[in-house]
């Protein structure tokens, strides 16, 4: 098994339970991938940041099933769709899956309200055209460019990293249909209590090492050929895994996340979490609150900036300066007693209309070998839940040869 993050170790788990001998090969000096806490330096508050505030969804099944399995089932809380949504000039009006919620939403006119339960309803059966983004499909469907930039992007930017008139628009209806219009709990938030490196590398290692896997923290693979084994699962980024495999290098685009942490002097953000809207701010999260570690004093808050190239270049301070200074116009004046800045420059694929034929599959041009990573086409957008599920599909198509020793 080359790499540890969530495809990583989620093969790895199916290949333990089937009998199989597995050695687990992670660059990083802890498992989890892009799913980090992040090192903890002088200074900071407890808990340590995370590179972000990763939250799933309710239709994300085989990702909370991989959390049961690692033993983290009772590190998050899980709760109804419910998303604060604060406008330019303080306002806060809260998106949920109920009729009078969309009607009541102030951030767009009253016109445009009255058509977001019909718009949402028509991506029941819309079919995206060749090159579509997911505005554009859903101005065709009736939505206004207020409805699109001020309610649809606040769900879509944070789910697809990419804003709705950049996203593919096949993704955009795969979300709204398998979060929005399945099952109610399909739409539910959950929201990760822990630390995410404790809940996610560290119970993943334990739960590996207890079943008889050996997990090899920090050492990297140059090439599948310097493994020996029966079997391999190349569960890396889509650069990292061409090398490793010898393959020519994917032509996926990066989209970037920004993560900017800050503890405060006093309470600004009333709610576990809200999304700000005309902001470089997309979301604030509570993470005191999250994680039951309030802060002696003030508030110790996460702000996330999905698909944001534009940020990724600002230096440190003066992106601290800058987020900061439009958190407090809104929510009131508060002081920075503290800041970490974290990015991750290729947090997921860009799935840009065409991107999804960019996306291999399980098998590779070599025998008993399988590749693995969100990256992947899982049939899901880049996300945990995609992670986890190609693992598993990674696992079973090694499995699926009988003959063959599997040792990864």
């Amino acid at each position: 098994m080359i790499g540890g993050g969530l495809a990583g170790c989620a093969a790895a788990l199916d290949l333990v339970a089937a009998g199989h001998d597995v050695t687990l090969y992670e660059a990083r000096p802890t498992l989890g991938g892009a799913v980090q806490t992040l090192p903890e330096r002088e200074g900071d508050p407890a808990p340590p940041p995370d590179n972000g505030q990763h939250i799933a969804l309710g239709c994300f099944t085989e990702y909370v099933g991989f959390l049961e399995r690692i033993g983290s089932g009772a590190d998050y809380r899980r709760e109804r769709l419910a998303l604060p949504v604060v406008g330019e000039r303080g306002t806060t009006s809260t998106i949920k899956p109920s009729l009078p919620a969309l009607l009541s939403y102030v951030h767009v006119p009253r016109r445009d309200r009255l058509r977001i339960p019909l718009v949402t309803a028509r991506c029941r059966g819309a079919k995206a055209k060749p090159g579509e983004t997911f505005g554009t499909l859903l101005r065709r469907l009736g939505a206004s460019d207020a409805a699109v930039e001020r309610f649809w992007d606040v769900f879509i930017r944070p789910a697809l990293n990419l804003p709705a008139d950049e996203v593919d628009a096949r993704a955009g209806l795969f979300t709204v249909r398998t979060a929005l219009l399945g099952p109610r709990a399909s739409s539910d938030v959950i929201l990760p209590t822990k630390p995410l490196g404790a809940m996610h590398g560290d119970a993943a290692r334990r739960t590996l090492e207890t079943r008889g896997a050996r997990v090899e923290p920090g050492a990297r693979v140059e090439s599948v050929d310097d493994v020996d084994a029966d079997a391999v699962v190349v569960a890396l980024p889509p650069r990292e895994a061409a090398d490793v495999l010898g393959e020519p290098k994917p032509d996926v685009e990066d989209s970037p996340i920004v993560s900017v942490h800050l503890l405060f002097d006093r309470r600004i953000l009333r709610t576990p979490l809200a999304a700000l809207l005309g902001s470089d701010a997309h979301w604030l999260f509570d993470r005191g609150a999250l994680t039951g570690a309030e802060p002696p004093r003030g508030q110790y808050v996460t702000v996330v900036s999905s698909g944001v190239p534009e940020l990724m270049e600002i230096r440190g301070r003066e992106l601290v300066d800058r987020l900061a200074a439009q958190i407090t116009q809104r929510l009131g004046d508060a002081e920075v007693l503290w800041s970490r800045v974290s990015r991750e420059p290729r947090a997921t694929i860009a799935l840009r209309p065409g991107a999804e034929e960019l996306r291999p599959g399980v098998a590779t041009s070599r025998p008993h070998i399988a590749r693995a990573g969100a990256w992947t086409a899982t049939g899901w957008p880049p996300t945990m839940e995609s992670a986890v599920r190609s693992g598993r599909a990674a696992a079973a198509h090694l499995l699926a040869d009988r003959k063959t020793t599997v040792a990864v």
